[in-house]
This record gives structure tokens, C-alpha cells and sequence, in this order.
């Protein structure tokens, strides 16, 4: 009886190992569909964010051209708006951007907004201006591969 009892407990313990190796066959299968797929998603969600932002800031540029007279000509092509700014500047750049930043106060936003997506080496937000047409792109810093997310083309 006592050997019966002894080789019982043994078979038992290797079932258990069977069984729990299986389960981390089944946890490691899930985790390999389920993991690349939520990774997708929050890399559309931080997309979809950049593209709100930079309507956000679309429009307040669109605002200021159309109601500062200052701003009526302003031409500029790639301006950094995340960069550090002089408050009481001359230059009409910072004045420009210390004009988005007021625009955004008044809708109780306390900062411009920075770039989500970092998956294609984009660092900023950046303006251009051309004839009054406003375009907000995310940029990488160099010439290359800016991404227009205003005027939205993905609509």
C-alpha cells in the first residue's frame, strides 16, 4: 500500500509539470497575438492625438492670421512652435508663437502641445505659412519625412 501511495504521488508530480509547462504554451501564444496588436493601437491613438493637436493649433494660427493685423502677410516655412521663446520678443516669429500660446490660455491650455508619435523620429510640431494657408506638420528636425497632419489628410 505505502509503494502504491509513493509511486501515485510521483506520477501526480509529473502531471503537474506537464500541466503547468502547457499553460505557459497557452500564456506565451496569447501574449505573442494579443501584445503586437494593443502596440498597434497605441501607436494609431498617439497618431490620432497628434493629428487633433495640430488641428488644434491649425485653427488658432488660422485665427490669429485672420484677426491680427500683424500677422496678415506672415510667411514662414517649418517654424519649430515647441521651441523656447522670448515673451517680449521682436522677432516675429516669437511673437508669433507667444500669439498661439495666448490663443491656447484662452481655452484654459496652459502649454502648446508636444509631439506623441516618436515612431518615425518625430521630435516637434512645426508651422508653415504660405498666403495665408496653414499647415502643421510633425517634424524630425531635418528635411526629410515631415508628415502634414494639418490641413488632415488622412480624412
Amino acid at each position: 500500500m505505502k509503494k502504491r501511495m509513493v509511486n501515485y504521488l510521483k506520477n501526480k508530480s509529473t502531471y503537474f509539470y506537464v500541466e503547468v509547462a502547457v499553460v505557459i504554451v497557452i500564456l506565451t501564444v496569447l501574449i505573442a497575438i494579443f501584445v503586437p496588436r494593443q502596440i498597434r493601437k497605441i501607436d494609431k491613438l498617439k497618431r490620432d492625438t497628434d493629428i487633433s493637436n495640430a488641428t488644434l493649433l491649425g485653427n488658432a494660427a488660422e485665427n490669429i492670421i485672420k484677426s491680427n493685423d500683424e500677422f496678415k502677410n506672415y510667411s514662414i516655412e517649418k517654424l519649430n512652435i515647441n521651441k523656447e521663446v522670448v515673451v517680449n520678443s521682436e522677432d516675429i516669429d516669437d511673437k508669433f508663437i507667444n500669439e498661439l500660446i495666448n490663443e491656447f490660455k484662452d481655452f484654459k491650455i496652459n502649454q502648446l502641445p508636444i509631439i506623441k508619435m516618436k515612431k518615425g523620429g518625430y521630435t516637434h510640431f512645426s508651422i508653415s505659412i504660405d498666403n495665408n494657408n496653414v499647415y502643421v506638420y510633425a517634424d524630425n528636425g531635418d528635411d526629410t519625412k515631415d508628415l502634414q497632419l494639418y490641413p488632415n489628410k488622412y480624412d
